[in-house]
């Protein structure tokens, strides 16, 4: 990475086809260090497969991801570890771990109080810490993915030689899904803090669009594996292309001195 390129997360005319389906088609994206890229679509759009793809988990594709300018195919396990932490849309997880033990598995960092100072923290920032020596598997859904966003928290954290200086990723498919409407707001405005403090780029694949509004900085439109728009919100999420996009008629809204409210329109 050169000394004037900007840290971030990106693919070049990106392609990938199952049993001769076209999942992804000649995707361009890029998330920055620092900044809340929220990635929206009806189903079937693409928007897993694309984060799949960013976080390595998908190798026979046609095209370039680079990460922080180095092709991610030359990063190794360890290292990609170390710079980003992905949270896919199911967590399967069998055993009666404790859900301190749970969380505790994103920790990179060496043996040390520290470690305890962390695990304690994001147990508090998630909301969690009540459940600390409860069985994970008699959790409720929401409860497990407040876990499993503590879990990948502390990944990015606990990076050794981590500062603010040293960019990181952290990718979340539908995080958000299973949880009320108190905990959705909780999370995303962490999200916003550790994207700008910790100089964190986040992508989030969201399907409430008003979550998207409010605190995403850019927007990534998707359909049928194909980018329709990305940019900022207020250039991204306007009526008639939200519309064609989701097959509804939807209309967009600004009230003064708040987000973009977005909802069916009457028929």
């Amino acid at each position: 990475m050169t000394s004037f390129e900007m840290p971030s997360l990106r693919c070049t005319e990106l392609s990938w086809s199952q049993q001769q389906n076209r999942i992804l088609d000649q995707v361009n994206c890029e998330l920055h260090a620092g900044e809340v890229l929220a990635l929206i679509g009806p189903n079937g759009a693409g928007k897993s497969s694309l984060l799949k793809a960013l976080s390595g988990d998908i190798t026979e594709l046609s095209g370039l991801v680079v990460l922080n300018g180095r092709s991610l195919k030359d990063w190794s396990p360890t290292e990609l570890a170390q710079q980003r932490a992905v949270m896919p849309q199911q967590v399967q997880l069998d055993f009666a771990f404790k859900v301190a033990e749970v969380v505790s598995m994103g920790w990179l960092g060496p043996d040390s109080n520290a470690r305890l100072t962390q695990l304690v923290q994001v147990m508090a920032d998630f909301d969690i810490s009540h459940l600390v020596q409860r069985n994970y598997l008699t959790l409720s859904g929401g409860e497990q993915q407040r876990v499993h966003l503590a879990r990948v928290w502390l990944q990015l954290l606990s990076t050794p030689n981590r500062s603010t200086t040293r960019p990181g990723y952290l990718l979340l498919d539908e995080a958000t899904s299973s949880l009320d409407l108190a905990h959705q707001h909780q999370v995303f405005k962490l999200l916003c803090a550790l994207a700008k403090n910790q100089n964190i780029g986040v992508l989030v694949v969201l399907h409430d669009l008003n979550l998207a509004a409010r605190y995403a900085d850019k927007v990534l439109l998707m359909h049928q594996g194909r980018v329709m728009a990305q940019g900022l919100v207020d250039e991204v999420m306007q009526a008639e292309i939200l519309s064609e996009t989701f097959g509804l008629a939807l209309d967009v809204c600004q009230p003064q001195d708040a987000p973009l409210m977005i909802w069916p329109a009457r028929e």
